[in-house]
């Protein structure tokens, strides 16, 4: 009897996570669909990786090695990380730091003039401590990592509300 109250409540928690609509991060495609087909992605850097896995995840959307066989093509101008201190203790000694990882770039669309440009800044916090300075460089890399991967999925999102490119009327057609 024990066992099937149990059994009972694990399929009910199951059933009722799967219906709020519960899935993990990162491995669903983006809710809004990209408004473009095809995209070529330039001057990635460490960014490459984490993109194409991301836009390759969507199925929607083909990658293009070459910027004139794409629709869009996304250029990222520059990458910064920094690191600042947030707050300090009364010995003067560093208690936070504020990290910072900025991705400056732009979209150029087949037929606009001009690329859009797009800024993603992602800030963390990090506790600091000096009796576990080895662990506390481990554990801003991975935060490092993590802001990079926040950073690609806030630029698919603005991706995703990209205008949608109007076509021009033909001039020889009057109403």
């Amino acid at each position: 009897m024990n066992r099937l109250i149990k059994s009972t409540l694990l399929a009910g928690a199951l059933l009722a996570l799967s219906a709020c609509g519960f899935h993990l991060r990162g491995l669903s495609a983006p809710l809004t669909p990209l408004p473009f087909a095809s995209i070529a992605i330039q001057q990635a850097g460490s960014l490459a990786e984490p993109l194409q896995s991301a836009l390759q995840r969507d199925g929607r959307v083909q990658l293009q090695s070459r910027a004139a066989d794409a629709e869009v093509v996304l250029t990222i101008n520059s990458t910064a990380n920094a690191k600042d201190i947030l707050t300090i203790n009364r010995g003067g000694k560093v208690n936070e730091y504020l990290l910072t990882y900025r991705v400056e770039a732009s979209v150029q669309r087949k037929g606009d003039e001009l690329p859009l440009p797009l800024t993603v800044v992602v800030r963390r916090e990090l506790s600091y401590s000096d009796s576990a300075v080895l662990g506390k460089e481990r554990e801003e890399a991975l935060l490092l990592e993590d802001m990079r991967r926040d950073a690609v999925q806030q630029l698919i999102r603005r991706l995703a509300y990209l205008p949608v490119l109007q076509s021009k009327p033909d001039a020889s057609i009057k109403p």
